[in-house]
């Protein structure tokens, strides 16, 4: 049976739930999809509820409750966990299986329909895989599975047949075999809510949590980590590449070690601080002589575009158990670095990586940018950062300035707009083109003296309201929400679009641009080039 997510999370700590998660999985259903951990974020009663697993067949809709280790009932509460350290009173497990039955049925309802307007039939099954429960009242022999008839997870599929006839029989609208199209629809409707996994950015500075949900696409790619042991994922900035690294790390360290690297050194602090599994090791390339000898399960390589060398792939063959050829590794790329930056990319390195593994992609939703970003990236240096779905935003600004001093009150007068409005300094990141502070013009600015360096802050929780400045190349793999890019020459574009692309894409809703007047000259030449050369391929 097929099961989502593809592997259990580190999180898990319930042996009970993992011994489920392992039975599901063994179970010869190409039909049916498990869910594990789907939230309820509006159940009535509780904050948040929670159902161990969702299994959607054609059938029945069941839901599985699980109970490890001690379940104790006494005058009539429950009780869970060892003797002295009981938590409880509680529900009992067959009262939480229909409460969190009915809250499903409630909320799919509101997205696809009424579950009986459909025919769909639903019921719940209770799991205790150490213990065995009494009869009681409170429940049917259908409804419960039992350590021993449970067997180490060899019963399963056999109880979940047992609860499937049983319910059947009372659920008097049902009309099975339940579409496969109507179970694709519950379980594109199930999958936004149930696989949210932290922003990088929240995980990092600890902020009120927010989340970003993945995008069936994205979904798809991360269902696939376990059958295909060697994948090249491409795609454009913004379409998730760092996000879907990180979360294929943290499924790969439940089933072994994982090395974790990229050419940045900023990226690779960054990441540390959100990858903390201890299964987890990630550097940045430039240090992987740390680890000496040691070799690992699994190798995930982010940004692997600036490292596409056959020199760099031969270090990397050392560091995953099986080498490239027989190994488990995912590599990120971005395939636009082939138009940006030819003379950093060697065609026979990926030429020869990518035989070696299965091809994914390229990942077409952008995430990240709004949809003016997108088409002024595009404009000016023919990349494709892919069909931006961040929706839209404000227009692009390109101010004109005469020197590095009218550089300076432009970017003061662009940033004061921008705090009137509501906007937090911590929000924004001046990025710097030469990506020197001592020439920047930066330096210049009213607010110079509480400006951080990001490659200061990077991986710390020093979260001051202040702005963050940085060079190009270090703020490459990060992002904010609003960019300003600052000392930009018309030396800086002519051969290297890379710089432009870059740091336009770091911007999710906001991109503001010095322009300088040679820089605005050599900006329009671009974007005839760009154009020329569109019409050229036609």
């Amino acid at each position: 049976m097929r099961i989502i997510p593809s592997e259990i999370s580190n999180n898990t700590r319930s042996q009970a739930e993992r011994s489920v998660f392992t039975a599901l999985k063994a179970i010869p259903d190409d039909e049916s999809v498990a869910l594990h951990s789907v939230h309820l974020p509006r159940h009535h009663r509780k904050r948040v509820g929670e159902i161990d697993f969702v299994v959607i067949m054609p059938d029945i809709l069941l839901f599985i409750e699980v109970k490890g280790g001690q379940v104790q009932q006494r005058d009539g509460k429950w009780y869970y966990g060892p003797p002295g350290r009981e938590d409880g009173p509680k529900e009992s497990p067959f009262a939480q299986a229909n409460g969190g039955m009915h809250e499903f049925d409630r909320e799919i309802g509101t997205l696809i329909g009424d579950l009986r307007d459909h025919g769909v039939p639903s019921g719940y099954l209770v799991i205790t895989p150490d213990v065995d429960i009494p009869r009681t009242t409170e429940f049917e022999p259908e409804q419960y599975l039992s350590a021993t008839a449970y067997d180490g997870g060899r019963g399963l599929a056999q109880g979940i047949e047992r609860a499937t006839r049983f319910w059947s029989t009372r659920n008097r609208w049902a009309r099975t075999p339940v579409s496969a199209a109507l179970r694709k629809r519950m379980l594109e409707a199930v999958r936004p809510d149930f696989d949210l996994v932290p922003n990088l950015h929240s995980r990092l500075t600890h902020l009120e949590a927010t989340f970003e949900r993945l995008t069936n696409e994205q979904l798809a790619r991360l269902d696939d980590l376990e059958t295909h042991p060697r994948l090249t994922w491409t795609g454009g900035a913004g379409t998730g590449k760092t996000f879907l690294a990180a979360e294929a790390a943290r499924r790969k360290s439940a089933a072994g070690s994982v090395l974790f690297t990229c050419a940045s050194t900023t990226l690779a602090t960054h990441l540390r601080r959100v990858l903390s599994d201890r299964a987890i090791t990630v550097l940045p390339f430039e240090r992987l002589d740390e680890v000496g000898h040691r070799t690992f399960d699994h190798l995930i390589v982010d940004e692997a575009q600036d490292l596409m060398t056959l020199d760099h792939l031969d270090v990397l063959e050392n560091l995953v158990s099986g080498g490239l050829d027989m190994g488990r590794w995912v590599f990120m790329l971005d395939q636009n670095n082939q138009v940006l930056t030819p003379d950093a990319y060697d065609p026979e390195a990926w030429d020869y990586l990518s035989k070696l593994g299965t091809p994914y992609g390229p990942l077409r939703r952008n995430c990240r940018n709004t949809v003016q970003i997108v088409k002024q990236v595009r404009r000016y240096t023919g990349a494709d950062p892919g069909v931006a779905s961040a929706g839209e935003g404000e227009p692009v600004r390109f101010t004109d300035v005469k020197d590095p001093q009218g550089e300076a009150v432009a970017l003061d007068a662009y940033v004061d707009k921008l705090v009137r409005d509501g906007v937090s300094l911590r929000d924004i990141t001046v990025l710097s083109a030469s990506g020197k502070w001592e020439t920047s013009s930066a330096r210049l600015s009213q607010r110079a003296a509480k400006i951080e360096r990001f490659v200061d802050v990077v991986g710390t929780d020093r979260t001051k309201h202040r702005l963050t400045w940085s060079s190009v190349s270090d703020f490459k793999g990060h992002e904010n929400r609003v960019v300003c890019l600052i000392d930009l020459e018309a030396e800086q574009l002519k051969g290297r679009l890379d710089t432009l692309y870059v740091a336009w894409t770091r911007a999710r809703a906001q991109l503001w641009i010095a322009c300088r007047p040679d820089t605005r000259r050599t900006l329009k030449d671009l974007g005839v080039a760009v154009l020329a050369r569109e019409e050229g391929l036609r």
